[in-house]
């Protein structure tokens, strides 16, 4: 028998990891197990080609691979299931777990009970990505701390967890199913940034009322401390009801308490009686007004957990921002491209047509989450020159924005390429061409990360002439 993390592999320590997906949180739970004891069965409905990348990295002794479906043997004849945070409630393999009296967990869930380290929670339906990353590059700047990233954000961080000592920063961008499995549990941070509410996401949550009290499950208990948006009112909502302190962030006017808010292109902070300057707005290098927002949730995240001003500042002025959010991929023939392949709900693109003054073609559509896709059709009939909808949602979208006021061209395309080549045959000399989908991936990519990619590669072909 082989040997695990903590001794002899014990007879009969089985536990099944449902999905392993292309990211990382399914290799490092499988992994985890198996170091731990286990002996795992790894089951998912795609198949081994399509996921043939993971399954190299988890193919080995105790590791059973059952792919292409589910069996339900799996889930009754086993001594734990660990959950992918994309399982919808209600999935009947969970559900024949949970009436054999199988433990259910997930990997968040097992990183959350093992971790010795300070925990920074960050959620919200835009920002949280960003405001962790940034929040991330301020305390590693800070001398003398460690800090790790992980959650949503793409890492997991179980395999850290020998090296995580009670004073290691940990910043967990989490999910709203990721926090829907940790609101079952209770399991909290005592710091935790909740950036914005609106709609998303309600074909797995089922209804708004479902998604806000799974995003609500990040406020931490009566001894923490929540940093929330003024200007939100889904955020402002949530902090209203906290029993923890509540640290308010904002970008228009200055709010009461403790906070941080933008006066004048300065962002200030108050503590008490106590006020000073952190930074100002020519110190942010990221793309939108927005944005604005999530550098002062990361930085009254900062000043939370004992980091100078001066350092925040540093920070801020060197971080460009993540991929696929408003990023820029450069110029041909003045036509300034913009990756914002991340952009998945309709509120995000609205904030992204906000951010330019020159003539916006919006490459917009997708997966339809079943959000009401109002404030991207408002914002481009104010804001675009031109809209090329593509993917699942693109007549749907093409309608709503035809019976917009407004004087945007509105063109359609199967496919993002197609929407590409149309959108930069119109194109002049000043115009941005923005992939802003305002809708989730999934109906022809595996990710927004591989949207965004093809995306830049078509740009790049159109542009070569190939």
């Amino acid at each position: 028998m082989g040997r695990g993390a903590n001794g002899p592999r014990s007879q009969g320590r089985r536990a099944t990891v449902m999905g392993l997906g292309l990211f990382d949180g399914g290799v490092s739970v499988t992994r985890h197990l198996v170091e731990a004891g286990h002996d795992v069965v790894v089951t998912d409905l795609k198949d081994e080609a399509a996921l043939a990348r993971s399954v190299a990295r988890v193919r080995g002794p105790h590791v059973t691979l059952r792919l292409g479906r589910h069996e339900t043997a799996d889930f009754t004849d086993t001594d734990l299931v660990v959950v992918g945070p994309a399982v919808k409630p209600g999935n009947p393999f969970v559900a024949a777990a949970r009436a054999a009296g199988v433990p259910l967990d997930t990997e968040i869930g097992l990183f959350f009970r093992a971790c010795r380290g300070r925990v920074t929670g960050i959620t919200g339906t835009a920002g949280k990505s960003t405001t962790s990353a940034l929040l991330h590059r301020i305390l590693e700047a800070a001398p003398g701390r460690t800090a790790l990233l992980g959650g949503n954000i793409g890492r997991s961080l179980l395999r850290d967890l020998p090296d995580i000592t009670p004073e290691t920063d940990v910043v967990l961008e989490l999910s709203s199913f990721q926090l829907h499995w940790l609101r079952a549990e209770g399991l909290r941070q005592d710091v935790a940034v909740i950036t914005n509410l609106t709609p998303n996401h309600l074909d797995w949550h089922g209804d708004m009322a479902s998604y806000r009290a799974d995003k609500a499950a990040i406020v931490p208990g009566a001894g923490g401390i929540l940093i929330a948006c003024a200007d939100d009112p889904g955020a402002r909502g949530i902090a209203a009801g906290a029993a923890c302190h509540v640290v308010w962030t904002a970008r228009d006017g200055e709010p009461a308490g403790d906070a941080l808010w933008w006066e004048g292109g300065v962002l200030r902070a108050r503590k008490g009686d106590h006020a000073l300057d952190v930074l100002r707005r020519e110190d942010v290098r990221l793309l939108g007004g927005h944005a604005l927002w999530n550098v002062a949730s990361a930085a009254a995240a900062a000043l939370v957990r004992g980091v100078p001003a001066a350092i925040i500042r540093g920070a801020v002025r060197e971080f460009t921002g993540l991929p696929h959010r408003l990023r820029p991929l450069g110029e041909t023939a003045g036509v300034l491209a913009v990756d914002d392949s991340k952009s998945t709900t309709p509120e995000a693109t609205a904030l992204a047509l906000d951010s330019f003054e020159r003539p916006v073609r919006l490459l917009a559509g997708g997966y339809d989450k079943g959000v009401d896709a109002a404030p991207l059709v408002a914002a481009a009939a104010r804001r675009a020159a031109q809209v090329v909808c593509f993917g699942a949602t693109r007549d749907a979208l093409a309608t709503a924005l035809r019976a917009a006021r407004g004087t945007v061209r509105v063109d359609v395309a199967p496919t993002l390429p197609e929407a590409v080549r149309i959108a930069l045959a119109a194109a002049s000399s000043g115009d941005v061409l923005l992939l802003s989908p305002g809708h989730a991936s999934w109906d022809q990519f595996d990710n927004y990360e591989e949207r965004g990619r093809v995306f830049a590669d078509t740009v790049r072909a159109v542009h070569s002439g190939s």
